[in-house]
């Protein structure tokens, strides 16, 4: 990255980086578009060593995150790590005999996202906001109540700014909310609030969209105190559908367009996580009477989300959301009540986290029945996903696995007893990455149907083998409709790996040659054709451009 800015490394290229990996610049402009991932294992052991002074309590926080898989998994992101290592201080101590410290929160240490961004604020609040108004042993709901002004102009600030995906801020938008420049450096602002200089004008931005988010969160639920608002709420925030009548403030002046839903997904999760923390009274200070029929408030909650899937055509990105939704809500009568209702989940042109794969490994475990099918990208960690969860259709098609993805493969296939098809043709796997598949087979003997690996016939001849996805109507079908997807929205041809799985099955008609006349040769030579023409659009924008 140094390289890159000092301009050692590519000295002829034009360069944009930037911290926000969701950034509106224009990428059809660029010949590559890479993200850095962050952490590795041991850099996280290191960052937490160098984060706390005491040698003895940074040793107790990283165990806590490596035995946590939903902290795990975050702290690999250094800005989450951060996050987490400051919520972490106020649980963990080398002398944890001293008297009040351990029930300074009257909460366990944090376990989903929700939690640890509530931590960090109760943090920032409690030791740079009440300026020695509270020791450390004062109870949580006494701390919450001495910042609950401050705190409702700044969750109202972020969350009516939040659906207009505004991020910046000047003295006026401040002091429109009753937060005024002075408070920023004066009270825990300035662990919230960031001054942007702006040509000539001063502005304000929350130090990350997240903090944005988390805030507009805890303001909405503290401020919708009934069922039916929370359900209405849902029903806008995750499908557009406006209140029909509600006098609760989120839900009053609502300025979003429904193109725009999608910049709210991490918000809803964050909302989902702040109920949660509402109704087991984590938030006393804040709010001083309970929901309505606030004990049924799980079991209608998993009505609602039992209802997206049975009835909605959900789309990959909003259907991965509900998942996370639930994750961060964290009551087993609410999962319980959707899980059943998952019998497809197709994530197959998504990029998958491992994030994700938390939420999606917490949500089908509370499912009793069989997955019809199950769509993933070659995320390592999802290759678990095989044992894990009953399903009979995995796709994998078009995704780089290479010959050590193959090698996780068959290990994961092993001991599984319920994968019945299995679609693996272009994905790199070589011949090296074949060697042990005969010994995973040997053992999982429910398997059906698997693609491209022709030298099993001789082993498994009641195994249907497709060598090449030209070979079944299916498939071919399935890359078509794929293909006329990217027609119509050509920003997916911003992905690199678009391209390049395009060029791959481009690649596969080629091998298979010159077909007769049937349904098979026609559909293969409509998509070979649709093939060329994106990738000749694209060449063309590049060079054009």
């Amino acid at each position: 990255m140094v390289a890159l800015i000092k301009g050692s490394l590519l000295p002829e290229a034009s360069v944009i980086i930037t911290t926000r990996p969701s950034t509106e610049a224009p990428k059809r402009f660029f010949q590559r578009c890479c993200v850095v991932l962050g952490f590795e294992e041991d850099q996280v052991k290191e960052y937490t060593a160098k984060f706390y002074k005491d040698s003895e309590v940074a040793q107790k926080v990283y165990d806590y995150i490596v035995n946590n898989d939903n902290l795990f998994v975050l702290s690999f992101i250094p800005l989450y790590c951060y996050i987490i290592c400051t919520a972490m201080a106020e649980f963990f101590s080398s002398q944890p005999n001293n008297a009040g410290e351990s029930k300074s929160l009257e909460l366990s240490p944090p376990r989903t996202v929700s939690e640890v961004y509530f931590c960090y604020l109760f943090t920032a609040v409690k030791h740079h906001g009440l300026k020695g108004r509270t020791e450390r042993s004062t109870p949580r709901s006494e701390v919450l109540s001495l910042a609950k002004q401050q705190l409702m102009k700044l969750g109202k600030l972020a969350y009516e700014n939040l659906l207009q995906k505004k991020i910046l801020f000047d003295k006026a938008d401040l002091e429109n909310y009753g937060v005024t420049p002075a408070d920023v450096q004066s009270t825990f602002l300035c662990h919230i609030l960031q001054p942007i200089k702006e040509e000539t004008v001063e502005m304000f931005s929350f130090f990350h969209l997240t903090v944005q988010e988390h805030l507009a969160a805890l303001y909405c639920a503290i401020n919708l105190s009934s069922q039916d608002d929370i359900i209405q709420a849902l029903d806008f925030w995750c499908f557009g559908v406006r209140p029909s009548s509600s006098t609760a403030a989120p839900l009053q002046n609502l300025h979003l367009s429904v193109d725009k839903l999608e910049s709210l997904q991490m918000f809803t999760r964050f909302f989902m996580g702040m109920l949660r923390a509402r109704l087991s009274g984590h938030l006393e200070g804040l709010v001083h009477s309970p929901i309505e029929q606030e004990d049924s408030i799980p079991n209608r909650l998993g009505l609602w989300f039992r209802d997206q899937f049975k009835t909605r055509e959900l789309e990959n990105q909003v259907a991965l959301n509900l998942l996370h939704c639930l994750m961060e809500f964290h009551m087993k009568e609410t999962t319980s009540f959707a899980a059943p209702e998952i019998t497809k989940l197709n994530l197959f042109k998504m990029k998958l986290s491992v994030v994700d794969c938390a939420a999606i490994h917490y949500v089908l475990q509370f499912s009793p029945h069989k997955l019809q099918d199950l769509h993933i990208p070659p995320v390592s960690a999802c290759f678990s996903l095989c044992n894990m969860f009953p399903a009979s259709v995995y796709s994998m098609c078009g995704n780089n696995l290479g010959p050590e993805g193959g090698l996780e493969l068959w290990n994961a296939l092993e001991n599984n007893n319920t994968v019945e098809e299995l679609y693996l043709d272009i994905t790199g796997i070589t011949e090296r990455g074949t060697e042990s598949i005969v010994n995973c087979l040997s053992k999982n003997t429910s398997l059906k149907t698997l693609t491209r690996l022709k030298e099993l016939e001789k082993r498994r001849p009641e195994l249907r083998i497709i060598a090449n996805f030209v070979d079944d109507l299916g498939l071919l079908q399935a890359y078509l409709d794929w293909v006329e997807e990217i027609r119509t929205d050509r920003d997916q041809m911003d992905s690199v790996k678009n391209a390049d799985a395009l060029q791959s099955v481009l690649r596969g008609l080629q091998v298979a040659g010159t077909m007769e006349k049937g349904a098979n040769a026609e559909k293969a030579k409509e998509l070979q054709t649709k093939i060329e023409e994106l990738l000749n659009y694209s060449t063309e924008v590049i060079r054009g451009k």
